[in-house]
């Protein structure tokens, strides 16, 4: 029989928050079951995810930062998470550039993902979103390619990237096709939420979507006893070994 491959699970998250509305109970549950779970933080969204703290007087951007950088990581040991890091480039607008673009081709070639989560490629909730999708989209296709100088590390196979549910589903067009029960950790994600103090209203919105994903759920074969439930798109087709009944 063969070997089962160990799950290395790569999250790309463009803001330090964005992952954990959309992706935290996810993290937990690949946690759980012994998988290796890497979050890579684009930018600290210091610009355009933490107006709450720019509303105090004198705040400088390497305060916002520093408070931003104590939050995920303060999340990640929440959830468990021990490789998490925050490469601090510009939000709002964040640029596919090719500095990041190698940057990551590099990173994903050194974890060698089994799966990526990012965000959906059509989020409109924040331009940052759409842009991150592009920015893992190529550095993937860089990662598949030996003519690309990358520190000597070779290149991966193919992977399948999930992308998030946005926080605004029918602005974005989002149509999930994945639904991830997190109904045993949830509570790990909602503690994981209370974390990020500079978005004080956020949290509240994604626990109704993972309510009412959850619902959604229920009602589809072996989902009954689902109650919480975060929802992706995927990049790819997906295949599976099984045959259709």
């Amino acid at each position: 029989m063969k070997e089962k491959t160990k799950e290395r699970l790569l999250v790309i998250s463009p803001h330090t928050a964005d992952w954990i509305w959309r992706c935290g109970g996810t993290v937990a549950t690949y946690l759980k079951a012994g998988a290796d779970v890497t979050v890579v933080c684009l930018t600290l969204g210091a610009r355009g995810e933490s107006g709450e703290l720019w509303k105090h007087a004198g705040i400088t951007t390497e305060e916002v930062k520093n408070i931003r950088r104590e939050e995920v990581t303060n999340v990640a040991k929440k959830l468990g998470v021990s490789q998490l890091e925050v490469w601090d480039y510009d939000d709002c607008p964040l640029i596919a550039g090719p500095e990041i673009l190698q940057r990551l081709n590099v990173k994903i070639r050194e974890v060698r993902p089994t799966v990526i989560i990012t965000h959906d490629q059509f989020d409109c909730t924040n331009f940052d979103h759409a842009v991150a999708y592009e920015i893992v989209s190529k550095a993937l296709l860089m990662s598949l390619q030996r003519g690309i100088f990358s520190e000597g590390l070779d290149p991966i196979k193919n992977v399948q990237v999930y992308g998030m549910e946005p926080g605004f589903s029918e602005q974005s067009g989002f149509v999930p096709q994945v639904y991830i029960d997190i109904t045993n950790v949830y509570d790990e994600k909602e503690a994981a939420m209370a974390c990020v103090k500079s978005q004080p209203n956020t949290p509240i919105r994604h626990t109704y979507a993972t309510l009412i994903r959850g619902k959604q759920a229920k009602v589809m074969p072996g989902g009954e006893k689902i109650k919480y439930a975060e929802c992706f798109s995927a990049r790819f087709p997906i295949i599976v070994e099984e045959k259709l009944p």
